[in-house]
């Protein structure tokens, strides 16, 4: 089993990286403000929201920051800090595009469990800090 990284150590070595790119950074941003919301929220409702719709929110939280840590994972891997030989130039576009498609559909997940959770959380008159 692999050793555990925070997301907030993965949402700063991709704001830091000098190669990640402004849309990855920008998805990284947007990736941010939602695992800080869905986290509270379901903090907020635990025990006291359908244990379904609570479990389900939970499980598309771990499977979109499963895909966004394999993603960067892989484009670390693949692209380095230091490419090409220590040069400050951005990667050719070929290199990375299935990051941020991956970054987007993490982004678009979180975005719909938080449309989700949201919801219900309203009904049991709790809201959250964005409305």
């Amino acid at each position: 089993m692999g050793e555990y990284t925070s997301p907030y150590q993965v949402f700063i070595d991709v704001l830091a990286h000098r190669h990640a790119g402004a849309h990855r950074r920008s998805l990284t941003g947007e990736l941010i403000a939602a695992y800080a919301e869905l986290n509270h929220l379901l903090a907020r409702t635990k025990g006291t929201l359908a244990t379904t719709v609570w479990a389900d929110c939970g499980h598309e939280l771990a499977r979109c920051m499963g895909l966004y840590t394999s993603a960067w994972t892989r484009f670390v891997a693949m692209v380095g800090d230091h490419y090409p030989d220590g040069a400050d130039t951005v990667p050719p576009s070929t290199r990375g595009p299935e990051t941020t498609r991956a970054f987007q559909a993490a982004a678009d997940g979180l975005r719909a469990a938080l449309d989700v959770l949201r919801g219900e959380s309203r009904l049991l008159g709790c809201e959250s800090w964005v409305r």
